[in-house]
């Protein structure tokens, strides 16, 4: 069991942050690219940068949508919060991260009161659970979503939720450390998944409204191109 644990937090895990930070740097930079070919090809040049920046941030703190549909908002702005939190903030997560951290950094790394780790656990694998059900019992949410919508979302409420059991083994129903191995080697798979699925979006996140904003400045002559296509180049507008 020990040798698989090491096997699971060493190795797997170093090359399950390599593919995650590698794919996630090669999807903001192709992102990046494309938005450059994009204004470079616009008719329109003219970019308004305030509202591009006032609308992420509108979607940094979804006010509106927490009034609109407060409960499923709610549900995604905690799963969230949990889910960046406690990778980043557990004390067992920031020894495995020490060495990717600049010298020093890791002596004064904030880490979570074992109490605290486990209500934010909690909360986080109920919002997981939420957001499934919704992703599945809703007609218009499940039409949208693919099957690796489903899949990442699945793997995210095992690796908390095994997670919770190997730090709390009296509520185990198996050995705490096959929980453990369990925990690690499905937060080494959600790792790797990061860069292909919805996740991308921790990133890609900044560079979404300017997406948007850039695609409605078409190139120039794209109104006659349409025409053509649609074999009314010769009708009036």
């Amino acid at each position: 069991m020990e040798a698989w644990i090491d096997l699971a937090r060493g190795p797997l895990f170093r090359v399950s942050l390599t593919i995650c930070i590698l794919g996630l740097g090669y999807r903001f930079a192709t992102t990046l690219s494309g938005i450059a070919a994009a204004w470079r090809r616009a008719g329109d040049r003219e970019l308004p940068l305030r509202t591009v920046a006032t609308a992420t941030l509108s979607w940094l703190f979804p006010a509106g949508l927490l009034r609109s549909r407060p409960l499923y908002s709610t549900a995604s702005v905690l799963f969230h919060v949990g889910i960046i939190g406690l990778p980043l903030l557990l004390a067992g997560h920031v020894v495995l991260l020490g060495p990717w951290l600049p010298g020093g950094l890791l002596a004064v790394w904030p880490t979570l009161a074992p109490s605290l780790a486990d209500g934010l656990s909690i909360v986080t694998v109920l919002m997981l659970v939420g957001l499934l059900l919704g992703r599945v019992a809703t007609p218009m949410t499940r039409s949208l979503s693919r099957g690796q919508d489903i899949l990442i979302l699945l793997v995210l409420l095992l690796v908390v939720g095994f997670g919770f059991l190997a730090a709390n083994p009296g509520l185990s129903p198996a050995d705490a450390r096959l929980m453990l191995l369990y925990h690690i080697l499905l937060g080494d798979l959600a790792l790797a998944l990061t860069p292909v699925s919805k996740i991308a979006h921790c990133v890609l996140f900044p560079l979404t409204q300017l997406v948007f904003e850039i695609g409605w400045h078409f190139p120039e002559a794209t109104g006659r191109h349409v025409a053509i296509v649609l074999n009314k180049e010769n009708e009036p507008v």
